[in-house]
């Protein structure tokens, strides 16, 4: 349902005129203080605080010294700039005196702005690196061979090298910088020390084009007499797997190592200590083994002590030789290294036979560290997988070949001596332990790896599903950063496939400052394209995919435009704009048409839901989108990137080219793939039956990718969406199904599109196919499979991030409302638009800071109104969407919105739901009654589902004046009793005697048996009993694979609901207030609709308590579902039958419910049900209301759940619900004794319940789904839900109000009454999770 909010109240915190504006968070290339860039004119930044609003920075001066202290002098001997009118608070390019290689800048601004000048800031700096190859002396030295222990087999072992160093030094030092390239990886100690928190440096490169090396300032570890050392690791250089397949994996050779060590004297001098063949080395050292995909061995035996200090005697070391050169060029750090940014303690420690497993409760990505203890010659061994088996071992099949394996050798002296690796990473959550001697949690810690970026994201919703996939995504996204963004940290894998990140990139930089680390690796891409402009699939192509595709190089211009928009980083969009159109020529002249179609792909909508859960990927060709499809639209869209790169970079021509050859193709797009098929609606009108007007075949990505990329004709894009809609609801019964590539675009388009609330189902669902499902199965991070936990081991990584999609970017934009304007880049205008028309979110916490500071969005709702609050930060503007399509223009500042929500009809006085949360998940059948003072009531029955024997009565009151209704609480149960034994049958008995039995043998075996263990045995227990239909209602039916979902952990309380009570579910209460008695609840207990049995509650304090349940007369149910009406004293109960037929009958009381009489089963007229007509197209959402019809051609009209109406000229009307695509109606003129043929009216039917009521005026109003049941299905979708009156004693009606009106369809089961006051009151069931109620003022329908 559409909603709009009205304003209400506007608040602004009062402004401070006189607050103080303060500069802050300096930085250089969006890094802190960084050394060795590569770039002689650094770019740099800053953000200003302040309490006051409005503050906007009009000029800015800048001083740049060559030291701190003549920058604290207010020196600016590199460069003053002077008063610079200026806005610009980001990447302000360095203007001063030419910068050479080592040299080092100490810089600090003043800024101007609307509130007055500010102070000088804090000091920052940055350092030059060496810019040129004749900036560096000394040589490339290692040792290029294996040593005699090595194996470089396919399951390679190399050892590390260790390399040192004396010197000394007889001046006064005044600066020292030392830039190391270590390759693969390096650590680097000076006199014992190790330089830096950096792991795993440097960040890997294609060594072939650039390596990297780091700078660090030592100057405080020097002495007289110096020592460097340099332990080298293996990494990506000398690749995990040796001789093996090298057509696919290039190895760069042996590790290498190249320094140079700068020291500057307080007289001016320098001296520099560099790589050369007097440097001594070893490789036989303690660390015998170091592969990214086996693991790290470390003999203790070996280790060398001092070796890194002043005094070692190094005469058994080798000098180091003079190594190949590597033909890539050195550059400079652009982005912060990889260091341990959380530490994870372990959360048990189980021994399994010889051997312990260890949980760390979360799957993360580094190493274990653990404190050492054994006897000389013990050997310990961690191993390291994400999941475990059912037998408690680890499950490390789709590991592939990876061993996994970290070994230590103990010497006998550590004594609880921390060690952990120091070249190689795992993915784990389980690590199993061998050789250790009684191993406790406090001997170890999780130490998590990535790149050094600042979390910049928060996001909280109301939902707790949409709040775990987004700590499983953090931390997904965290572990997959390893100096370029990789696809897994487990497998013997570990690649930069760009396919992961075409939408990945903006998602995470929503949470992490991943913009230098994307800047690095737009790089990396660059480099391995080939001449001829094709672009790989991984890149650095440490595997060599140059398949030819749109899709994963796609990757490379979206990330540049994720960096300019989200962190206004310009440089890589200039830097790499001719690699990008080199690419989109090479596919042009190779693969498209003379019809401007794209022909080549080679991913297709790669990881889309199988039909089976066993595969890999879908083999059923109806579920495929045409890879010509894709590959045509991406293409568009790439024109249209490039069109604004070009827009950008001021390119008139190239844009113009864009924008033609992009107007070329779009019209090629839709004549090849739109199919316009009009008039072909079974229900005109509404969303889920449109006309056939779609792409290709019809699929969820075959559209949306169009939509998303603007190519669908304006004329049929509401049909193509309601076709995507459909496509989601239907065909994929609302939830994913689409791969990576529609999973890029669908949330935000859906959005966009004015289907949120369709995008919130799909992302806050938890049943397979999404997200959540891989929440619920235990997963803490984001799987590569949607069917994660059974699909094939060869392709089934549990933490991959490439199906995210856009969860991410709609959580921000969409739910939290932040969102950079296009034009004016990195937040300098922030759009604030969140979706508050989503019903289920009461609540979104978002921040996001910015490159000027934080954004705040924290709003709340109910379904009537919202209070927003609003940050928006210094040197920014924004536009803030108000829900009644208000846009307020404000600077900085704080600020509190608060509106009223409209509803979709004025005559909607109330919007709520009964309650937000509940400790059942599900909830059908609801009634209201209205009290004499006032109150009002309302029960319904609630459970894990309906039919599950948790299945209990709840009632929620709202007290005359009362704002809110009381949380739901339990009024009846289905527990076998004295009171409700009458449910139970001798047959009944016997089988809940019989599960128990057979259970308590089973639990002998299992001692100290939890509730989930005995659970699990339900299943067993059930087989034994002669399967699902013979053991029930002791064991109620599950599927064939599991027991029912009453068995299951709920996901709102964790706790198992088993219930080993001998009990059956509840059904379809029904309140009715006996004028001058009391308040009854009628409601019914069975397995089934044929297993019913009657029962009633009363309560004489207004629903507050109620009484012991009794049973009504056998053959009695009460009313089935629709109140009963009080006729000159008789209390008439509409009921009816489903046993034999459907058919309406009637209880009557003429004692005020003493004793009762049976009217019916009441004769029909003959009708072809819709089940048996011609077939139509077939939406089946459920079918609790029978089994499928066995008979052909007409029959009796099959009607149940009436409700009675008083005629104006005194005789009463009944009418409900049908199979024959009409309700059905039947007459009484004797008070409820007789009652007419039942017949079919003109009112529609969809097999759903109705309500209905006569108003104090005469005229009547019925509740009721506005849809006809179409031919050939036995059921009608369960949306809309409608108000319809009828003002001549029900011979026609009309519809005056749509109450709801979601594709999500399940608004059904309502209750309505009149108030005292004249108003109608609704319930009803709202999408089987919760009842919503109305207030409706019929006045306001006129």
């Amino acid at each position: 349902m559409k909603k709009t909010i009205i304003l209400n109240l506007l608040f602004a915190l009062p402004l401070f005129l006189e607050a103080a504006v303060v500069v802050t968070n300096l930085r250089t290339e969006q890094m802190v203080n960084p050394l060795g860039l590569d770039t002689n004119q650094p770019r740099m930044s800053w953000m200003l605080e302040s309490d006051a609003n409005n503050v906007m920075q009009t000029a800015y001066h800048i001083l740049v010294a060559s030291s701190p202290e003549l920058l604290a002098e207010g020196k600016g001997d590199l460069w003053n700039s002077g008063l610079v009118p200026s806005g610009e608070s980001q990447w302000v390019v360095y203007k001063g005196r030419p910068l050479k290689s080592n040299q080092r800048g100490w810089w600090k601004v003043k800024i101007y702005t609307t509130q007055g000048e500010t102070t000088w800031s804090e000091p920052a700096t940055w350092g030059i690196g060496l810019l040129k190859e004749t900036n560096w002396s000394g040589r490339w030295i290692g040792m290029d061979k294996a040593a005699p222990w090595d194996d470089e087999t396919q399951w390679s072992r190399l050892s590390s090298r260790y390399l040192r160093k004396e010197f000394s030094l007889d001046k006064e030092v005044k600066r020292a910088t030392v830039h190391i390239a270590g390759m693969g990886m390096y650590e680097l100690y000076i006199n014992g020390q190790k330089v830096g928190d950096q792991v795993l440096a440097p960040a890997p490169t294609d060594f072939r084009k650039t390596i990297i090396y780091n700078s660090f300032d030592v100057t405080s570890m020097l002495a007289s007499d110096n020592a460097i050392g340099v332990t080298l690791g293996n990494g990506k250089f000398y690749t995990a797997r040796q001789n093996y397949k090298p057509y696919k994996t290039p190895t760069f050779g042996y590790p290498k190592l190249r320094l140079n060590l700068i020291v500057e004297f307080t007289d001016g001098t320098r001296q520099t200590i560099s790589s050369d063949e007097k440097w001594k080395l070893t490789s036989d050292g303690p660390i015998r083994s170091n592969n990214e995909y086996d693991g790290e061995e470390y003999d203790a035996r070996k280790e060398l002590g001092d070796w890194a200090k002043v005094g070692y005697d190094d005469s058994k070391w080798t000098n180091a030789q003079r190594v190949s050169i590597p033909s890539a060029t050195l550059r400079g750090t652009m982005a912060p290294n990889m260091k341990v940014l959380d530490k994870v303690r372990p959360l048990s420690i189980v021994k399994l036979g010889d051997k312990y497993i260890m949980d760390m409760g979360q799957n993360m990505v580094g190493w274990i560290r653990m404190k050492v203890r054994g006897a000389k010659d013990d050997v310990i061994t961690l191993r390291f997988a994400e999941t475990l088996q059912k037998n408690g071992e680890l499950y490390v099949e789709n590991l592939r070949d990876a061993r996994v394996i970290d070994k230590y050798i103990c010497n006998g002296k550590e004594n609880g001596t921390e060690w952990a690796p120091s070249f190689v990473y795992h993915g784990f959550r389980y690590v199993e332990i061998k050789g250790y001697k009684n191993p406790t949690i406090d001997d170890f810690i999780g130490e998590v790896v990535s790149d050094e970026m600042e979390v910049i994201g928060s996001f909280e919703t109301s939902n707790p599903v949409i709040n775990q996939v987004y700590r499983n995504a953090y931390w997904g996204i965290l572990g997959n950063y390893k100096g370029l963004p990789v696809d897994c940290p487990q497998r013997n894998e570990r690649q930069p496939w760009l396919g992961d990140r075409t939408m990945g990139s903006l998602g995470e930089s929503y949470i992490f400052e991943n913009g230098p680390l994307y800047a690095k690796w737009m790089r990396d891409i660059c480099e391995a394209q080939r001449e001829d402009g094709c672009i790989p699939d991984v890149a650095p192509a440490y595997w060599n995919y140059y398949s030819d595709n749109m899709t994963w190089p796609a990757a490379l211009p979206l990330s540049i435009d994720m960096i300019y928009t989200q962190f206004g980083n310009k440089k890589p969009m200039e830097q790499w704009y001719p690699n990008i159109k080199r690419w989109l020529q090479h596919m042009r002249e190779e693969y498209m048409t003379e019809d401007y179609i794209i022909t080549k792909d080679r991913y297709g909508d790669w990881c889309m839901p199988p039909e089976s859960l066993e595969l890999i990927h879908s083999k059923d060709s109806t579920r495929i989108t045409d890879g010509a499809l894709i590959s045509t639209a991406y293409y568009c869209k790439m024109l249209q990137t490039m069109h604004r790169f070009a827009t950008i970079l001021g390119y008139e021509e190239d844009k113009k080219q864009w924008e033609d050859l992009e107007h070329k193709m779009k019209d090629a797009f839709n004549a090849k793939f739109l199919i316009v098929k009009k008039g072909t609606s079974l229900q005109s009108g509404h969303v889920l039956y449109p006309d056939s007007v779609f792409y290709d075949n019809n699929t969820v990505t075959a559209n949306i990718l169009p939509l998303a990329f603007g190519l669908v004709p304006k004329e049929h894009i509401q049909d193509v969406v309601n076709n995507t809609v459909t496509s989601i609801m239907v065909k994929g019964n609302g939830h994913i199904s689409c791969g990576v590539i529609g999973i890029s675009w669908i949330l935000r388009e859906l959005s966009r599109k004015g289907f949120a609330d369709v995008a919130y189902l799909l992302a806050s669902n938890d049943t397979y196919p999404s997200w959540g499902y891989m929440a619920k199965q235990g997963a803490t991070t984001i799987w590569e499979l949607w069917n994660g936990n059974t699909a094939n081991p060869k392709m089934n990584s549990g933490n991959h991030v490439m199906l995210l999609g856009d969860f991410l970017p709609w959580c921000y934009e969409n739910l939290g409302g932040i969102k950079s304007d296009r034009w004016k880049i990195g937040y300098k205008h922030i759009v604030m638009k969140p979706n508050f028309e989503i019903q289920d979110v009461s609540y979104v916490n978002a921040s996001y800071r910015t490159p000027y500071g934080k954004v705040v969005s924290n709003w709340k709702k109910n379904l009537q109104q919202v209070e927003w609050k609003v940050t928006i930060p210094a040197n920014t503007t924004a536009e803030v969407h108000l829900p009644n399509g208000k846009v307020e223009r404000i600077g900085s500042g704080n600020y509190r919105f608060i509106a009223d929500i409209k509803p979709v009809h004025v005559a909607i006085t109330k919007d709520e739901f009964l309650y937000e949360n509940a400790e059942f998940p599900a909830c059908h059948g609801a009634t209201i009654v209205e009290l004499n003072n006032g109150d009002l009531v309302s029960a319904f029955f609630g459970g894990t589902k309906e039919k599950n024997p948790d299945c209990n009565i709840w009632v929620c009151r709202k007290p005359n004046g009362a704002k809110t209704w009381t949380k739901p609480y339990k009024a009846a149960d289905g527990i076998y009793t004295e009171y409700t034994s009458s449910a139970f049958s001798e047959e009944d008995l016997k089988k809940f005697a019989q599960r128990d039995e057979i259970l308590t043998r089973l639990l002998k075996e299992i001692p100290n048996a939890t509730k989930d263990d005995r659970a699990k045995l339900y299943r067993t227990v059930m087989m034994e009993m002669g399967g699902a239909k013979a053991a029930a209602p002791a064991v109620p039916m599950g599927d064939n694979e599991t027991y029912s979902s009453w068995m299951s952990p709920a996901a709102n309380t964790g706790k198992p609901l088993v219930s080993e009570d001998w009990r059956k579910p509840c059904y379809n209460p029904v309140l009715f207030q006996i004028p001058g008695g009391e308040l009854v609840l009628y409601y019914k207990i069975g397995y089934g609709v044929s297993d019913w049995r009657g029962f009633q509650i009363t309560s004489k304090n207004g629903g507050k308590t109620w009484s012991k349940p009794m049973a009504l007369p056998e053959g009695f149910l009460g009313p089935v579902k629709n109140k009963p009406e009080y006729v000159n004293g008789r209390i008439i109960c509409p009921s009816s039958t489903e046993t034999g037929g459907w058919k309406f009958h009637f209880e009557i009381s003429d004692d005020k419910g003493k004793t009762w009489k049976y009217v019916g089963p009441v004769e029909a007229e003959l009708s072809v049900p819709t089940q048996n007509r011609k077939a139509g197209t077939t939406i089946v959402e459920d079918l609790e209301a029978g089994e499928a019809l066995k008979e052909q051609g007409a029959q009796p009209i099959l009607c149940i759940q009436p409700s009675i109406l008083k005629l104006s000229d005194g005789r009463l009307m009944a009418l409900g619900r049908t199979r024959n695509a009409k309700l059905a109606v039947t007459y009484s003129s004797d008070n409820g004794d007789t009652w007419s043929k039942v017949t079919l009216s003109d009112m529609p039917n969809n097999n759903s319940g109705t309500d209905a009521v006569t108003l104090a005026d005469g005229s009547q109003i019925l509740v009721y789904n506005n849809f006809e049941t179409i031919s050939g299905t036995p059921k009608g979708l369960r949306t809309p839900l409608s108000l319809a009156v009828s003002e001549d004693d029900g011979k026609t009606w009309k519809e005056i109000v749509v109450l709801e009106d979601s594709p999500i369809s399940q608004y059904s089961y309502p209750s309505v009454i009149q108030g005292k006051n004249g108003k109608v009151h609704v319930v009803y069931t709202w999408r089987r999770n919760r009842i919503s109620y109305k207030e409706i003022d019929l006045s306001k329908t006129k």
